[in-house]
């Protein structure tokens, strides 16, 4: 038996099943988290109650001001918004989520949401940017993934039945 020929056997195989759970999962989130909400969600609007300001920290140099050194971040900056509806219960709940995609974080705004009656805890701001698009570029992810783990798998199996023990593959004579 070719040592290499083996070797990528093993290899394709490993790959089909990483990419295809991989793809699984992503269609499993998909279909139990953003599917469900974009399908089956209900409108409100919500009013910024609360904004939160957080800086990260990649790094940081040094530079002079005058006689001063002073340490210059390179940082970026995240907002938390505290938003609150009244999902149709009467009672006011609040949501926090992150400003993403240049959504403007400034209280007493309205922003409109998404939700499940089920579940409000859990609402998203509805728009292109925060709810179609990591969901349409979570959905080319999965089938991508599924898509190339299954020809992973295709090509583990053609290798199987090139390498058979016991089966002549030489012409004796």
């Amino acid at each position: 038996m070719n040592v290499a020929r083996s070797q990528s056997k093993v290899f394709f195989g490993l790959v089909s099943i990483g990419l295809i759970g991989l793809g699984l999962l992503g269609s499993w989130s998909l279909a139990t988290k953003e599917f469900r909400l974009a399908l089956f969600g209900h409108h409100s609007m919500a009013t910024v109650v609360k904004v939160e300001k957080i800086t990260t920290s990649t790094s940081s140099k040094w530079e002079r001001k005058g006689f001063k050194k002073v340490a210059v971040s390179r940082g970026s900056d995240l907002e938390f918004m505290t938003l609150e509806f009244d999902p149709g219960n009467g009672r006011m709940t609040q949501v926090e989520t992150l400003a993403t995609f240049n959504t403007e974080a400034k209280l007493g705004d309205k922003h409109p949401l998404i939700y499940l009656k089920s579940d409000p805890e859990n609402a998203k701001i509805y728009s292109a940017k925060q709810l179609w698009l990591p969901m349409v570029v979570g959905t080319l992810f999965s089938l991508l993934c599924l898509l190339f783990g299954g020809f992973a798998a295709r090509r583990t199996l053609a290798f199987s039945r090139e390498i058979q023990p016991g089966v002549a593959r030489y012409a004796v004579g």
